[in-house]
């Protein structure tokens, strides 16, 4: 039977007054009990137990009526009765999730953060590992823009045992950040991303490519596999970067020639990377540029793989394997000059190695080439001495004396072989400078690399056996032949086709005297016979080129460059022919060669410097170019533009 209400209430009043708690309070009770959603009535009674010290009772009415008003949606009404709960009871958690929830709802996240971090402080302080990880992501779902929260929230996932959870959750982050653009925060979570799966192929490769964006090879090399690369150019050569400077050639080169076909950039980049090596790993560098060179000579690009090697040369003197290979591409692609001076470079390098055998043998090819070159003469006088040649000096006398005949190894020449003997083999040709043997060797033709015109062999002069003209590579024009007597044939077989000219009766060398022998041989050969046809080969070449034929102008020009007196002129003269074609890579040979040689005054001498480096500058030499112009500024000083290309080049060069 339900109670009066009313009375019972105004009973309940009445016991207040008087002071008797205990009587209004079961009073109270009533009234709740028999009206249970009388919440005036039950937040009454809940004030009472209060009063009397009974919070647990206290808490549960308040409970029960917040609980109600949440429902209904009452959210202020409830987040009030929520707080007088933990005004009795701080640390009741449940109340405080509870009021958390209700602050989420009405949009007061700083209420809901402080009672979740209240509850995460007190759980953490116990040790509940797992229970502070569920508020910890509890908060950090609070708000998707509260970076520290989430990062926090993923991090307990992974403390929690749960690394690929906690992946997803830095993975999430991660692009949320980049979509916003905060690329470097973004950057921060990948790292957390690789932390927690380091097989996460895609977060390493992002991770890769920002590293070498800002220049961290290091950083790169934590990140990048050959799995992880894939068929990213890019990033394979930033693998290769990172496996040669760790010394691991056999990866790193395996690489690189994988790369070089890829394109101009990243042959570039190889490029680069090759000359970034020269000075701590001299091996893995010429690796990079023995696979630039090789994709040149794959492409029939021979002047192109020599200008590679050479510049590797320039930058690590004396690498025997890259001056092999240089010699290989020159023979192979007609490049006479640039092979000339990569023999003299070999030779020079096998003599510091100690391999005096093989020193030997390049130095008498050169001995025998340009005899006039007491540097030559040098080299081959050392190579004898390191072989424990007993005499060396007599040795070499022999030789340019003709008593013991030179043999030489010529790629770019043809001897003529009598009409009855088969040919010799087209790869190599040994000749043996003997009496009455011609001996030329032509000079590299600048269109066609494979083409090497035949010997006259009524084109010879000869002293003591050697033949000068080959030497000196002069070609005087044809003489009539007059009579011959005692029966003498011309070993060539070829009499009536090409009737031998007079022998020039060139004193022989008296002895065994080096010096004597070498000053006649130099003196005479090049007085009598080289520097006359010269001047006629020099004028005939200007002569084609202002016909403007130039083929016909080059030929002409490639015989007037044997003389040396005249081998500047002829030099600066092809130049200007190659330049003219485009072909600058040739230009640079030959312009090298006409410095080598005396200028026919000191401005002309300095116009072509400034030309071979304004000739490099435009290839991209820029090492090579500086080297040019830092020589002209130290002989002339201030001369044209030189001092603004040195500034400019050397900031290149610095990457300034």
């Amino acid at each position: 039977m339900a109670i009066d209400r009313d009375s019972t209430l105004k009973k309940a009043e009445k016991l207040l007054r008087q002071g008797r708690l205990e009587g209004a309070i079961a009073e109270y009770v009533k009234v709740a009990e028999d009206y249970p959603k009388d919440w005036p009535t039950a937040n009454t009674l809940g004030d009472l137990y209060v009063r009397a010290g009974l919070t647990e009772k206290a808490a549960a009415q308040y409970a029960r009526i917040a609980d109600h008003f949440a429902h209904e949606g009452f959210l202020p009404k409830a987040s009030a009765l929520y707080k007088k709960i933990l005004k009795i009871r701080p640390d009741d958690e449940a109340t405080q999730l509870q009021l958390a929830e209700v602050s989420v709802c009405q949009g007061l996240l700083a209420d809901a953060k402080a009672q979740l971090t209240a509850v995460a402080e007190r759980r953490r302080a116990r040790g509940d590992r797992a229970g502070t990880a569920e508020i910890i992501i509890r908060l950090a779902s609070l708000d998707p823009a509260d970076v520290d929260a989430r990062r926090t929230a993923a991090q307990a996932v992974a403390d929690s045992g749960d690394p690929v959870g906690a992946a997803q959750r830095f993975r999430d982050l991660a692009a949320d950040l980049t979509d916003k653009g905060r690329h470097g925060d973004a950057l921060e979570i990948l790292r957390e991303v690789v932390r927690c799966d380091p097989e996460d192929r895609d977060s390493r490769a992002r991770l890769a490519r920002a590293a070498l964006a800002s220049g961290n090879l290091e950083e790169a090399e934590q990140y990048l596999n050959r799995e992880v690369a894939g068929d990213d150019p890019a990033l394979l050569t930033a693998l290769a970067e990172v496996e040669l400077r760790a010394g691991r050639l056999d990866g790193g080169l395996g690489i690189v020639r994988e790369l070089v076909g890829a394109n101009a950039e990243i042959r570039s980049r190889i490029i680069e990377l090759a000359w970034e090596l020269c000075g701590a790993n001299p091996d893995a560098a010429f690796g990079c540029a023995d696979a630039i060179a090789d994709q040149a000579v794959t492409a029939g690009e021979w002047p192109e793989a020599a200008a590679m090697l050479q510049e590797f040369v320039t930058r690590v003197p004396r690498h025997i394997p890259a001056l092999l290979k240089l010699v290989e591409v020159c023979v192979d692609g007609g490049l006479e000059a640039t092979m000339y001076s990569a023999q003299v470079q070999l030779a020079d390098a096998y003599l510091d190695a100690g391999q005096a055998l093989e020193a030997s043998v390049i130095a008498e090819d050169l001995v025998a080439r340009e005899p006039w070159e007491t540097a030559h003469i040098e080299r081959f006088r050392l190579a004898l001495v390191m072989l424990n040649t007993p005499n060396p000096d007599a040795v070499i006398a022999e030789r340019l004396s003709g008593e013991s005949p030179f043999t030489v190894t010529d790629p770019f020449a043809q001897v003529p072989a009598p009409a009855t003997e088969p040919p010799p083999p087209p790869e190599e040709a040994h000749v043996a400078v003997e009496e009455g043997m011609p001996f030329e060797r032509p000079p590299a033709p600048l269109e066609s690399p494979q083409s090497v015109r035949p010997v006259n062999p009524a084109f010879q002069v000869t002293v003591g056996g050697l033949d000068l003209n080959a030497i000196l590579r002069d070609t005087p024009a044809a003489a009539p032949r007059p009579a011959q007597s005692g029966g003498e044939t011309d070993r060539s077989g070829a009499l009536d086709a090409h009737p031998a000219p007079p022998r020039i009766p060139l004193p022989q060398p008296p002895a065994r005297n080096l010096d004597q022998v070498f000053q006649t041989f130099r003196g005479e050969a090049s007085r009598d016979s080289g520097e006359a046809q010269g001047e006629q080969y020099l004028a005939l070449g200007r002569t084609y080129r202002d016909m403007e034929m130039v083929d016909e102008a080059i030929r002409a020009l490639e015989a007037a460059v044997r003389s040396p007196r005249h081998r500047f002129e002829a030099a600066s003269m092809l130049a200007s022919l190659c330049k003219q074609r485009g072909q600058l890579v040739q230009a640079v040979e030959w312009m090298e060669r006409a410095v080598e040689a005396p200028a026919p005054s000191a401005d002309d001498g300095r116009a072509l410097l400034y030309s071979l480096g304004e000739t490099l500058e435009s290839l991209g030499e820029v090492a090579r170019a500086l080297a040019v112009f830092l020589e002209l500024q130290s002989d002339v000083g201030s001369y044209r533009d030189v001092q603004a290309r040195i500034d400019r080049l050397s900031r290149v060069q610095t990457g300034g």
